[in-house]
């Protein structure tokens, strides 16, 4: 009985694993696009690279980014806390950030302040073509 109990245990654990993985699936990939800043009437240019459970963000012409770090993720929406990692002073750093899945081309990107829901900064953001194109059979 213990050894079924067990077996149990594991599979539940490994399928949780799993079906969490997949759940941000759709967002693996590289995504860039130029977000508005709605306080000050600015724009600057963004890149999400997503890549299993790391999600790294770049705005080059702000000369920042970092990491930001899940809260949720479901099939077509994400919540994120923003990590600046370089940069701090052209960047808000703990954020929030929320993505909402578009397509499978395109995610919508909203940023809030810490502790407000009040979106700041907004973008489209489009998926990059993979360097290497998938094979026809």
């Amino acid at each position: 009985m213990l050894k079924i109990a067990a077996s149990f245990v594991l599979l539940v654990c490994l399928t949780s694993g799993v079906f969490s993985q997949s759940k941000n699936r759709w967002l693996n990939g590289t995504w860039e696009g130029t977000g508005y800043q709605t306080d000050n009437n600015e724009t600057w240019t963004m890149q999400l690279t997503v890549q299993g459970n790391r999600y790294k963000i770049e705005y080059p012409s702000l000369k920042c980014g970092g990491k930001w770090i899940p809260v949720s993720i479901d099939s077509a929406r994400a919540r994120f806390i923003e990590k600046i990692t370089f940069g701090l002073a052209d960047c808000v750093d703990n954020g929030n950030v929320v993505i909402e899945r578009l397509s499978k081309r395109q995610i919508a990107y909203r940023f809030s302040n810490r502790g407000t829901r009040e979106v700041t900064a907004s973008a489209i953001l489009n998926k990059k073509n993979s360097a290497f194109p998938k094979r026809r059979k």
